[in-house]
């Protein structure tokens, strides 16, 4: 499986990506070492990592997600990158697609001074200097690095509870040490939230969990626990939007 994408990065961003060539690399041999369910092996594994010119973004954002869906074998942002730019995830267009769309929503109104949501660009419009010098970018990992295959919407817990075996949540706080994010936005992960690092709850409401992350390479992180963002009986301004805003804002009162 590849553990890097064959996109075009920006030079300043090469270090960055020999890091996490080598922290999968290592992934990829400890997973070998581990019984996985269901007939999953290493060859399944889906890597992912960040988008170009996300290390130049106001706020780095990275968004945790559970586990991706229906891409066994493949490189997660290689296959999001083209769906991107081809505007359509599977067989949705990006404009209707709840839990990308939000995403680019809401990566836009966090490096654009918090605009109404009702002014950001239709995500189809961001999409092409998506990931340019020009564009919005922002790093997606997930707790998991299986592909859930089955028809089932639910997320497939058992194997999402491989990636803890043989101390394979300390791999997830070193890929969370490489990315260096500014602010972390998490979509519902629960007590797995505690393998990002040392995680401190300083705030819970409905909507959002604030906390703070220290870890090697960077202390006081935000770190917001949300909503999935494919949830479709959410509101996007009042679940998602104004929450995660007012959280931001809070955070840098502090």
């Amino acid at each position: 499986m590849p553990y890097l994408p064959e996109i075009d990065y920006p030079e300043f961003e090469r270090a960055k990506l020999i890091e996490l060539d080598k922290l999968f690399q290592e992934w990829d041999s400890r997973t070998k070492e581990i019984e996985l369910p269901e007939g999953y092996t290493a060859e399944s594994m889906v890597f992912d990592g960040f988008y170009p010119y996300y290390t130049k973004q106001k706020e780095k954002i990275l968004f945790i997600g559970r586990e991706s869906r229906e891409i066994s074998g493949c490189n997660y942002i290689q296959v999001l990158f083209n769906a991107y730019k081809n505007k359509r995830i599977g067989n949705q267009h990006i404009n209707v697609s709840l839990f990308h769309r939000r995403m680019f929503y809401i990566a836009y109104g966090i490096n654009n001074g918090f605009p109404k949501w009702q002014d950001i660009p239709y995500a189809d419009r961001m999409t092409d200097t998506f990931g340019t010098e020009k564009g919005i970018s922002f790093s997606f990992m997930n707790i998991s690095k299986f592909s859930n295959d089955s028809d089932s919407w639910q997320s497939n817990w058992d194997l999402i509870e491989a990636s803890y075996k043989l101390g394979m949540r300390s791999l997830i706080e070193r890929e969370i040490e490489i990315l260096e994010p500014d602010i972390i936005i998490s979509m519902n992960i629960g007590d797995k939230i505690h393998s990002f690092g040392e995680v401190n709850e300083f705030k819970r409401t409905d909507q959002v969990n604030s906390y703070i992350l220290n870890n090697v390479t960077k202390k006081n992180v935000l770190l917001l626990d949300t909503f999935h963002f494919a949830a479709w009986a959410k509101d996007d301004i009042d679940d998602f939007y104004t929450p995660i805003i007012e959280a931001i804002k809070a955070h840098k009162k502090n």
